[in-house]
């Protein structure tokens, strides 16, 4: 029982020994101070494009147009994005940073947006209904093409 007895005494005086010593020398060396927080700036900004009318109306080619109206309608968004976050870091008295994210303003989900398709997204074609001057109902295929495409885009800059 004496041999247990001086291990275990010797163990725990092992141990405290190394508890004085970690305590004395400071302990673990200090942690880097942390970057501070990055301040941004969130602008957001609308562009609009006409669309070309196709010759042949039916879904791909109506889809093709607006496509094609909406690629030249993004451009004009983050312009403006970038403007109005110019005039909101000038105005708060920060120097603008480059751009940190961007998104694209969509409409919620079962949101009827005209932007996507008057029937549906991409669906521009469909069954229409509409009353004659006498009151009866009559059913056609149509299709709608838009006038024109609008996106809006919200764009997250870092400043100083």
């Amino acid at each position: 029982m004496r041999p247990l007895l001086a291990a275990l005494l010797g163990a725990l005086a092992a141990a405290g020994a190394l508890a004085v010593v970690t305590l004395a020398s400071g302990g673990p060396p200090p942690e880097a101070d942390a970057p501070p927080a990055v301040e941004t700036v969130v602008a957001r900004g609308t562009g609009s494009s006409k669309v070309a009318r196709p010759a042949k109306l039916n879904n791909r080619t109506i889809e093709r147009a607006a496509r094609r109206a909406r690629a030249v309608a993004l451009p004009k968004a983050v312009a403006a994005a970038r403007k109005e976050a110019k005039r909101l870091a000038k105005a708060a008295g920060l120097r603008l940073s480059g751009p940190i994210g961007i998104a694209r303003d969509a409409a919620p989900f079962g949101y009827f947006d005209y932007q996507s398709g008057r029937f549906g997204p991409g669906d521009w074609c469909g069954r229409w209904v509409s009353r004659r001057g006498d009151g009866t109902r009559v059913a056609r295929h149509r299709c709608f093409p838009p006038r024109d495409q609008q996106i809006g885009v919200a764009m997250t800059f870092a400043s100083e």
